[in-house]
């Protein structure tokens, strides 16, 4: 199947993302700018979207080192619910690309695939266990009336036994990928990938 096909489904599959604009690497530059901009792109495992960022190669490098800073634990457990916050804000933004890439992450650290896929298939109205649904409620507040939220939004995480460490590590990671999936959608489209 070709990659041109658009991807406008919810899936764990893997995706291609195809952009509407030039990567700064089709564009004039330097040889050092190329360089610096190459090295970047090189480095990344979401290589047309950075890309594209790399048109405003200042703005992508304070953003990687938010992102750098956002996702510090390696700690399975915290690391799902973050990915989930994620997958939540994808999927409210209508961000196929991103959802597939941390949903399969929440998968990979909590072998749950049933609730990944009832989640991308059901929206944020899934039926959840209860820490999913904890975090999935924070987060789909956060991505869609985010000034409403309060410290009552908290407690159902805290009563499901998350701390407060990471309660803020989901409010931040579902933070910055409101933020991403905008990026994405207005400089893009996720498209089926190659075999």
């Amino acid at each position: 199947m070709s990659s041109d096909a658009v991807r406008t489904t919810f899936t764990l599959d893997f995706l291609d993302w195809n952009p509407w604009m030039e990567r700064a690497t089709e564009t004039p530059l330097t040889p050092e700018r190329r360089e610096t901009v190459e090295a970047i792109v090189g480095t990344s495992n979401a290589g047309n979207y950075i890309n594209v960022l790399a048109n405003d190669l200042e703005a992508l490098q304070a953003r990687a080192l938010v992102h750098r800073h956002v996702y510090s634990s390696e700690d399975p457990e915290p690391s799902a619910w973050r990915e989930l916050g994620a997958t939540t804000a994808s999927r409210i933004n209508g961000c196929v690309y991103c959802a597939s890439v941390h949903a399969r992450l929440y998968t990979k650290y909590t072998r749950r695939r049933d609730v990944a896929l009832r989640f991308l298939a059901e929206g944020v109205d899934a039926d959840l266990p209860e820490v999913e649904r904890a975090v999935v409620d924070l987060a789909a507040k956060l991505s869609t009336d985010p000034e409403s939220l309060t410290p009552a939004d908290l407690e159902p995480l805290r009563q499901a036994g998350l701390d407060e460490m990471t309660i803020l590590d989901v409010i931040n990671y579902t933070a910055f990928f409101a933020n991403a999936n905008r990026l994405m959608l207005t400089l893009g489209e996720p498209a089926v990938k190659e075999e």
